[in-house]
Parts: structure tokens; C-alpha cells; sequence
């Protein structure tokens, strides 16, 4: 069964729908029969191919949308503007504790998405008795989280890039502090927290990588025997597989293939322990603060 997956028009909603044996382009604008309404949408990515109990169908499409269709466009986004305007202007009347963070108007103007955040349940029933009165169709007052907010305003992340809940996720995936501690990043909620507040998606992204890395490298804080000497592990450079040790004052740095692991626990390889013990030798090894040890490799 083809399936191919449909972004709709000003809101964060996607569709997986049955194409069945029409010629669907991607990045083209269809006419969508949705659960709840028609609505227009651009295709996107490529089709695939999928057994009916792996994905649940949301929708169908209908037809390609035509000129006429896209002309309709600016009148739609003319009353999701009115509306956003007067649905403001009756919360602040009625003093209402939510921030209304966008309209959608489905393409037969059939309902009118009014999306909002709160810290506590609302009690909108006059507010949505007001709206209907004066758009004269079904309203709906739609709570969403603050990660749903920022995937709907849109924005750039701190590398750069736009936001990956902007163009990358269908859905929220849980988020913990571990997935940083395995990168060994700095717990600073302020470096690891995205627009939103929370945590940065990026860290689920990369969680599984750094996991699997991070099982052939020792723990920080952790001690490495090189000769007879004991070396703590001070930090490591994951994607790199660079490992900072120290002893007393002299701070050594030594690749992952440089060490060999038996029952648990790692050893600097033979042909490395010559380099680390090298700066020993001198005469001047008391004031010897930094020694970068070339790897082997």
C-alpha cells in the first residue's frame, strides 16, 4: 500500500493518506478530505511503502489543487488574521488567563482552529459563544504546550539552523537530562534548553550515537594503568575518541585505539606507555605543567 505524507496549511498537523494508484508528486499542492474538514496541503518526502497496521491513515486525498483553489488562499489567511484579532481582543476583555498562539481556518471555512497556551485549565465556553457569532462557523479552542508553540512561530536554534520541531519532527519524543550527561555536555539548563524552555531535540537526535560510542570509552573520573603509574580520565572528546588523562601535574592526551580493554576496565597500550613516561625523564619534569602525548596511530 502506497502511503505518502501530506503537510497541511499554517499549522504544525500532518496526514498520512492512502494514495492508492494516483500519480502523486512530491512538493505539490493537494486537496486533503481530513477527519475534520477539507484543508489543502503540500506533499512531502517521497512515498513509502507500508503494511496497513504500521501507520493509521488520517486522511485522503482528493484531488490536485488547482489554480482557483490556490487564488482561495489569501481570503483564508485574511480571516485567520480577523480572527486572531478578535479572539485577542475578547481574552483580554474576559481576562482570561491563556496566550493564543495562532489561527487556522480549514480550506471550506468549515471550522476555525483557535491554538493557545496556559499554565491551567481554561474556561472558554463564552469566549467560543462570542467567536461563533461572529464568524458564523464551528470553533474550536485548541490547548497546546509550549514545544507545540515554538514548532508553530518557527525560529532559529542556537547552531544556526532552523528549528528541528519547525521541519524535522512529526512528534515529540521524551527528552531527559541523560541523553546530555552521555554527551558530557554542560548541564547548564540555559546551554541544553531549545526556545521553548525545555530541553533541545537535538539531544534525543544524537542520544543512541553517543551511547553506542560511549561503551568502548572509559567513564570520567575514571583510572587507567599505564605502566605503574594511574592515570584519571579528565574528559573525552566522544566523536573524536580522545581521551584527556592526568597524573600529578602532567595532563596527557591518547586516542581510543590506544587502549586496550580486558574484564571491564582499560589499559594504556605498551607501545603508549613509553610516550607517557618519556616526560619523566627529564631534567625539567618538575615544571612540566602540560604534556600533549602524540597517539600512536
Amino acid at each position: 500500500m502506497k502511503i505518502i505524507y501530506i503537510k497541511l496549511r499554517n499549522c504544525s498537523q500532518t496526514c498520512y493518506v492512502d494514495v492508492n494508484d494516483a500519480q502523486v508528486e512530491p512538493n505539490t499542492a493537494y486537496i486533503i478530505e481530513t477527519e475534520q474538514g477539507i484543508d489543502i496541503g503540500n506533499t512531502c518526502g517521497y512515498l513509502k511503502y507500508l503494511n496497513e497496521s504500521e501507520i493509521e491513515k488520517t486522511g485522503k486525498i482528493l484531488r490536485a489543487a488547482t489554480e482557483d483553489d490556490l487564488n482561495k488562499l489569501p481570503d483564508i489567511i485574511a480571516l485567520e488574521n480577523k480572527a486572531f484579532k478578535v479572539c485577542r481582543k475578547k481574552i483580554i476583555e474576559k481576562k482570561l488567563e491563556m496566550k493564543l498562539v495562532s489561527v487556522k481556518s480549514y480550506f471550506d471555512k468549515t471550522k476555525i482552529i483557535f491554538y493557545f497556551v496556559a499554565e491551567n485549565r481554561i474556561d472558554f465556553r463564552e469566549l467560543v459563544r462570542d467567536l461563533a457569532a461572529v464568524f458564523r462557523t464551528r470553533i474550536e479552542m485548541r490547548q497546546i504546550g509550549v514545544r507545540d508553540e515554538t514548532k508553530m512561530i518557527g525560529g532559529f536554534g542556537l547552531c544556526g539552523r532552523q528549528l528541528c520541531c519547525g521541519f524535522l519532527n512529526d512528534g515529540f519524543e521524551p527528552v531527559s537530562i541523560k541523553m546530555a550527561k552521555e554527551q558530557n555536555l554542560n548541564l547548564n539548563s540555559l546551554k541544553i534548553s531549545g526556545m521553548c524552555g525545555r530541553l533541545l531535540c537535538c539531544l534525543g537526535y544524537e542520544y543512541d550515537t553517543y551511547k553506542d560510542l560511549n561503551k568502548e570509552l572509559p567513564l570520567i573520573d575514571s583510572e587507567i594503568k599505564a605502566g605503574d603509574k594511574f592515570y584519571k580520565v579528565i574528559s573525552i572528546d566522544t566523536l573524536k575518541g580522545k581521551i584527556r588523562l592526568k597524573h600529578d601535574s602532567l595532563i596527557v592526551e591518547v586516542s581510543s585505539s590506544d587502549l586496550q580493554r580486558k574484564d571491564n576496565r582499560f589499559f594504556i597500550a605498551e607501545e603508549v606507555i613509553q610516550k607517557l613516561t618519556e616526560p619523566y625523564s627529564k631534567d625539567n619534569h618538575e615544571s612540566l605543567e602540560i604534556q600533549e602525548v602524540v597517539s600512536s596511530q
